[in-house]
């Protein structure tokens, strides 16, 4: 004899699954901190933090309050890939598409250098000669421009100024123009320029500026995991003992510059001495200023009205 059930006694039998749970906020970044740590990654606790609020579109106050919350499936599967991503040791401003440089908010992408808060002490020289040359209209260059950061920077705080940026990669230009035209900066311009082989346009100039590559290219394999695996290598040394452009610097810049025109440079530390003796026989001035560790950072110098011959001083 079959067993006839009722349809009121099938309709108790549940036909769909739960609904899949989150973690909460606080177990996701628990969870994430904890791998974070695991594979060598630095600040892993605010590292997760800054994943998570980037996927939701939050501020760290926030997802405070809201430690709590259960976060919907499609929230953390997203979560989960950014997380991955940093686990492999890619930058987290590749990731995050976007850094932050002297207070502005600049657009990163793969192939171009990511800015670098030590050189945010470029910029604060720069503005400080800038300031001495008590002029309303300056020329100033940003030679290996990049994403465009210290040019930018610089022209944010010298409106009046006539600055130019040059690079060898047509990646950094394009990202250094959109990031101008974000920010709204339209005094300054980009433009292609392989610097070892050839003279930008625009000159003369009153103030120059470069960050170059500097690792001697023996040091390479010993970078971090984030720099040598992610970073474009020709944005990270001149494939030699890394002075390669500051030799070229001492050989152009009295074609580039005013009489008394002002030059800056960063450095690696322990080349500020070395880089300094470069310029000597066209500076009529020089000096080192150190960064907040303490290293040797800006090689500052004023051209000789006579470069061939004018005495140099390092201080």
């Amino acid at each position: 004899m079959g067993i006839h059930m009722s349809s009121r006694s099938r309709s108790i039998t549940p036909n769909n699954p739960p609904a899949r749970r989150g973690p909460t906020v606080a177990e996701a970044l628990s969870a994430a901190a904890h791998r974070l740590e695991r594979a060598g990654v630095d600040s892993p606790g605010r590292t997760a933090e800054i994943l998570l609020c980037h996927v939701l579109q939050w501020d760290r106050l926030r997802l405070v309050l809201q430690r709590n919350m259960t976060l919907p499936h499609s929230i953390h599967q997203r979560f989960t890939r950014l997380l991955q991503r940093r686990l492999q040791r890619e930058p987290l401003q590749y990731i995050l598409g976007e850094t932050e440089f002297y207070g502005l908010r600049l657009r990163v992408r793969h192939g171009v250098f990511i800015p670098r808060p030590e050189t945010e002490l470029l910029v604060e020289e720069a503005l400080a000669t800038a300031r001495s040359y008590g002029l309303t209209h300056l020329r100033i260059l940003d030679i290996g421009t990049g994403s465009g950061c210290v040019a930018l920077a610089v022209a944010q705080h010298c409106p009046h100024a006539s600055v130019i940026g040059v690079d060898v990669s047509v990646t950094a230009l394009s990202l250094a123009r959109q990031n101008a035209r974000k920010l709204g900066l339209s005094t300054v311009r980009f433009h292609y320029t392989d610097i070892l082989r050839a003279l930008p346009p625009g000159k003369p100039f009153h103030i120059i500026v470069a960050n170059p590559p500097y690792i001697p290219v023996t040091e390479l394999p010993h970078l971090q995991p984030e720099i040598r695996l992610y970073e474009p290598p020709s944005t990270l040394t001149d494939g030699l003992d890394g002075l390669a452009f500051y030799r070229r610097f001492a050989a152009i810049f009295p074609h580039l510059l005013f009489p008394r025109g002002s030059f800056l440079v960063e450095v690696p530390a322990g080349a500020a001495t070395a880089v300094a003796a470069l310029f000597q026989p066209i500076a009529a001035s020089l000096h080192i200023r150190k960064d907040y560790c303490g290293i040797e950072r800006i090689v500052i110098g004023t051209l000789a009205t006579d470069s061939t011959s004018c005495p140099s001083t390092v201080r």
